[in-house]
């Protein structure tokens, strides 16, 4: 996995955005962040309006890692572009 990574479920309704948290636990563990995010109109393939943020989980890398592999392998699917815009 890359810095961002994003992930579409293949009815599109659901994408989850991967990213590197921005901070590090004392001990200098890094950890990732998981987005989950609806648009009931559909994602595009590409940034899409009206989408709607759900929860923020923050996850080691490794379970990111294994939440990835384990969504590839069934309904979702990789977006090449970014979803929705984040600052």
């Amino acid at each position: 996995m890359q810095h961002e990574s994003w992930l579409v479920k293949k009815d599109r309704v659901w994408a989850m955005r991967f990213f590197q948290d921005k901070h590090s636990d004392e001990d200098g563990t890094t950890y990732m962040r998981v987005h989950y995010a609806s648009c009931r109109l559909g994602f595009l393939h590409g940034i899409t309006p009206h989408v709607e943020l759900h929860e923020s989980e923050k996850l080691t890398y490794e379970k990111a890692r294994a939440l990835w592999r384990s969504s590839v392998e069934t309904e979702w699917e990789v977006s090449e572009k970014p979803l929705w815009k984040t600052l």
